[in-house]
């Protein structure tokens, strides 16, 4: 062993040392052979060697002393000292035992980790300490070579003075001394590195837990761009299969994700560039080739404030991209219904007057007068601008439903005729109905105009020659439905299928099918109002409908309305009892032209009239004339004061006055003005003479029926009125108002 490791003692040369000595011993040999004749003349010659032999003995003893055995001595004892400081400042616990595992040497750090003193335990049996070295004897008699040769270490479990345990890490070395063999055990108590560990498993389990359960996929990626981790989550949103995530083949990995991208040579670059700028924060969306889109966020790894890597965030938008979508076309469908609803108020105030002079003055002519054919053309004309306002208002979903319990498969098969005349005897008409009665909450009439605009469009789409098919049945929509298919509520609902074997459109196409004037049809061949229409009569029924469709595949435009528990309702047709009068009636009317044609035709039924050109003006003449007034006809919306004001004003005067408002706005605005819930009576423009004749002797007369206790909405003229002058234009728009 290198003394010089372990002691500060610089020792002499050895060959200084044995130089030095032999010269002593020499000199002292030479001293006592010149010397000892004449201080001890001895005449025997054994016994003047003994006595040489002493006195050498004697002379060198010091000498040898002084150089071998002083040095060595404070060597020893500088080694003791140094073992035993080394022992008692060590902070693992040193322990010494033989082989019957009786301790030696007890440290003080031992005393600390075990709770016992050093005195007590030397002597004793280590097993007190440790139980598993009971053990130990069997370990080296199986000649393990890391026991019998040091170095074996592992961790066990000690006991304390006060009889707890404590964790520790044991390192055995067996030591040979001579014909002996000791055991040097050195101990740490492990407890801070447990809880440490611990607490380092609880933060992983917890790392792990947080990752798997965001619904973002997250991978980090090391500075060479290997994958360090992943999530489930991540694999999913690749749609990676669990063998590959697990084998970390980032060759493999990178094919599976650039094979799904629209344009994988932006995302390398874009990766590529992310770690030439390591410290940078990156941001895009990802297109994929299936429509999904992601978003991807990455920022560095920072660890004790160097980058060691990225996270890589991955989220889908796909969802959010279509709710966006949708929420903008329903915007755009909105607005646009807004504006037609708007223009609808502006053509219904027109036709009113040009509709009314017609019709007063073709009563006024002769049967055989020529002028009565022009006034037809007019009055033909009317009717096609009041079609295209009804279409108007069905689109903007405005128009005033009168929506009852009907049987649908009986609403299908009452238009299956007039279907198969519309379609041609070349298209065969093909109906696959429910077994079971659906009942759904819907204008009949409506619901009719729907089926016929489905139908002609597919008849274009056909070129007169194919199949159409109308289904129906029930469905249930849950949330899965919704979230598949992008629109929806869950409920019990009616599903109406209309099929085509047509020439089907593209995805451009679809996307703009219900918009208004939209169409691919030539000039002059369509309005582009029919589907549109379609769409806004469904919504307005509370309802969803949407296409399927590709080139050359055909057409299924699918109608969902909410079903109904109940039975149809009997249509009731009252024809209505016109007559004239003599009782006087407050005419209030912003517009001269409509005013002035309210007031022709009832003067000439016999009423008297006093008119008034607002609502406060309205208020003043029935102040005037309050004893005289019978009955109030009034605009909803005029200056200063609108209907609504002005008839509540007038009824505080005289309570039980009766009242007749007629509005060219849509029914969203009539209804804001509170008039269907306040069980007032309406017509909507554009007013026939008969319409509001046959209103006003009914109001004079009290004989309205039970629905009109709540609410009356008289309509513009029925269909049948329309189809007589305009058989062209009933064929796309039949059934345009309420019946």
């Amino acid at each position: 062993m290198d003394q010089s490791k372990i002691s500060p003692l610089r020792f002499p040369s050895r060959v200084r040392s044995i130089g030095i000595l032999l010269l002593v011993l020499f000199c002292i040999e030479l001293l006592l052979m010149f010397a000892l004749p004449h201080l001890l003349p001895i005449r025997n010659g054994v016994l003047e060697s003994f006595v040489d032999a002493f006195l050498l003995a004697l002379l060198f003893s010091p000498v040898l002393y002084r150089f071998i055995f002083k040095p060595f001595r404070e060597a020893a004892a500088v080694q003791k000292s140094l073992a035993e400081k080394v022992l008692t400042h060590v902070v693992d616990g040193v322990v010494l035992f033989d082989d019957q595992l009786v301790l030696h040497s007890f440290n003080r750090a031992a005393e600390r980790i075990f709770g016992y003193p050093a005195a007590e335990m030397v002597g004793s049996r280590v097993s007190s300490i440790l139980g598993d070295l009971e053990q130990l004897s069997e370990l080296r008699g199986s000649g393990r070579a890391d026991f019998c040769q040091g170095g074996a270490i592992r961790e066990c479990t000690g006991t304390r003075s006060d009889a707890t345990e404590v964790p520790v890490e044991l390192s055995l070395s067996q030591l040979h001394l001579g014909d002996r063999s000791v055991w040097l055990g050195i101990i740490r108590d492990i407890s801070a590195r447990r809880q440490d560990d611990d607490r380092r498993k609880h933060t992983l389990s917890l790392l792990s837990a947080t990752l798997e359960s965001t619904a973002d996929g997250i991978m980090v990626r090391d500075l060479d761009g290997k994958t360090v981790i992943a999530n489930k989550r991540f694999g999913d949103m690749w749609r990676i299969p669990a063998q590959v995530m697990g084998s970390r083949d980032d060759k493999l990995l990178r094919g599976y994700v650039l094979e799904q991208l629209q344009d994988p040579q932006r995302f390398l670059a874009l990766t590529e560039k992310e770690y030439v700028a390591l410290a940078e924060q990156s941001y895009d969306q990802l297109q994929f080739k299936d429509g999904r889109v992601f978003e991807r966020f990455s920022a560095p790894q920072v660890i004790d404030a160097k980058i060691v890597g990225r996270v890589i965030c991955y989220r889908d938008l796909t969802e959010q991209k279509n709710l966006e979508h949708q929420l903008r076309h329903v915007q755009k469908m909105e607005a646009l219904g807004t504006l037609a609803g708007g223009v609808a108020h502006d053509f219904n105030n027109i036709l009113t007057v040009i509709m009314g002079f017609c019709n007063l003055t073709c009563r006024q002519l002769e049967q055989e007068s020529p002028l009565k054919h022009n006034l037809d053309q007019i009055m033909a004309a009317s009717e096609r601008a009041l079609t295209l306002t009804n279409s108007l208002l069905a689109y903007s979903r405005k128009q005033v439903m009168n929506p009852k319990p009907i049987e649908l498969n009986a609403t299908v098969l009452r238009t299956e005729k007039f279907l198969a005349r519309l379609i041609g005897e070349e298209i065969e008409l093909v109906t696959r109905l429910s077994g079971e009665e659906i009942t759904v909450m819907a204008d009949s009439g409506q619901l009719e105009q729907v089926l016929t605009n489905l139908a002609a469009n597919a008849r274009d789409a056909m070129q007169r020659k194919g199949c159409l098919i109308i289904g129906t049945s029930k469905l249930e929509i849950d949330q899965d439905f919704v979230r598949v298919h992008g629109y929806g509520r869950p409920g019990s609902f009616a599903r109406i299928s209309v099929s085509d074997t047509g020439a089907g459109m593209d995805e451009r196409t679809r996307e703009k099918i219900f918009e208004p004037f939209f169409t691919t049809k030539e000039v002059g061949h369509g309005t582009g109002l029919g589907l549109s229409i379609a769409y806004g009569i469904v919504k307005q029924h509370d309802g969803y409908i949407n296409v399927y469709s590709e080139p050359g595949r055909g057409t299924t435009f699918n109608i969902y309305l909410p079903l109904v528990a109940g039975s149809q309702e009997a249509i009731r047709i009252e024809p209505p009892q016109i007559a004239g009068g003599s009782e006087t009636i407050l005419l209030a009317e912003d517009d001269e032209g409509v005013r002035a044609l309210v007031r022709t035709v009832l003067t000439g039924s016999g009423y008297r009239v006093i008119e008034a050109r607002d609502g406060e003006d309205a208020v003043v003449k029935f102040r005037e004339h309050r004893e005289l007034i019978d009955l109030l006809v009034m605009d909803v919306i005029m200056p200063k004061k609108n209907g609504k004001e002005a008839f509540l004003e007038i009824s505080a005067m005289k309570p039980g006055t009766k009242a007749v408002f007629v509005s060219g706005y849509t029914a969203d605005i009539i209804d804001k003005n509170g008039l269907i819930d306040a069980g007032l009576h309406l017509i909507s423009k554009p007013l026939l003479p008969n319409q509001l004749l046959a209103k006003v002797r009914e109001l004079l007369d009290g004989s309205e029926t039970m629905d009109n206790e709540q609410s009356s909405i008289a309509s513009p003229p029925s269909q049948c009125q329309l189809d007589a002058a305009l058989p062209a234009t009933a064929e796309l728009f039949p059934a345009l108002t309420p019946h």
